[in-house]
């Protein structure tokens, strides 16, 4: 049976609160325009998922570029009084990538909130809801409180 937190319509309706931040590098203005009026708890991506971003959505700026830009955004979300938390893309299938590649990504995403962003992340959202048990003992260890299934909308809904 299909989670009713899956129905695309109920998410545009019910999901304004919550935002998966994936393609802010194609969807920045919109998106902006959308945090202005709902002020969205954003579930947000960070530099370690480029290769992500680049071939799902596709981006014209290079790796450094994109962590910069991702940095001054959140920046200014933050100063918006959004409610910054961590969104990691692994891989629709955890068991192909190895352990040491799940707790880089996560902890690089946790590392860039600490370091860039003055955040210390309290939640994390997998991307597509996936992760296994080993990726979930090291969002524990770090204090994350591991969010399922909820209603949200993605910003590239938004697209400019």
């Amino acid at each position: 049976m299909r989670n009713i937190k899956d129905i695309g319509f109920l998410n545009h309706l019910l999901g304004k609160g919550t935002a998966h931040v994936e393609a802010l590098s194609i969807t920045e203005k919109k998106f902006t325009k959308h945090l202005e009026k709902y002020h969205s708890k954003c579930y947000c991506l960070c530099p370690e998922n480029y290769e992500y971003v680049r071939f799902t959505f596709g981006t014209k700026l290079s790796k450094k570029e994109y962590y910069e830009f991702l940095k001054e955004k959140y920046l200014l979300f933050k100063k918006m009084g959004c409610d910054l938390q961590l969104h990691v893309h692994l891989v629709r299938y955890p068991q192909t990538l190895s352990n040491n590649e799940k707790e880089k990504l996560i902890l690089e995403s946790y590392n860039f909130f600490k370091k860039e962003l003055s955040i210390t992340p309290k939640e994390i959202v997998f991307g597509w809801y996936i992760s296994d048990d080993f990726s979930e003992g090291i969002a524990k260890k770090l204090g994350l409180k591991i969010i399922k299934r909820h209603f949200h909308i993605y910003d590239f809904w938004l697209k400019d």
